[in-house]
């Protein structure tokens, strides 16, 4: 059976992008902090501020948690709204382009096979 996409709908496009930019970030920035929280356990954290601090001739170089949670936090809302803007502009654009080309067209298989028995 063969079918042909035309059209994507352009507000499930930003509700489907939105959910997964969303998703992905906090996943990213709960991993973010638990192996912050981890590095500081174990002093990773202090070993790597002590080195950039030598490498910039500074002895009272640290990481400022809170800024930097801060910072990341921020950066990530915008990417989500960059990415969900970006893929949005995309459906848009094969809506458009497949008005004129007729869209992609895909096969698909109708298998009413039943499943093998495993003996």
């Amino acid at each position: 059976m063969r079918r042909v996409i035309r059209r994507f709908d352009l507000w499930t496009v930003l509700r489907f992008s939105l959910l997964f930019y969303l998703s992905m970030f906090l996943v990213l920035l709960v991993a973010g902090i638990v192996l912050w929280l981890i590095a500081g356990a174990t002093g990773v954290r202090h070993n790597v501020e002590n080195f950039i601090g030598d490498l910039i001739a500074s002895d009272d170089f640290h990481f400022l948690g809170l800024q930097l949670l801060r910072a990341a936090a921020i950066g990530g809302f915008l990417l989500v709204i960059i990415g969900s803007a970006a893929n949005v502009l995309m459906a848009l654009l094969y809506n458009l382009i497949s008005d004129v080309v007729g869209g992609i067209e895909v096969s698909v298989v109708d298998d009413d096979r039943p499943p093998p028995t495993v003996v």
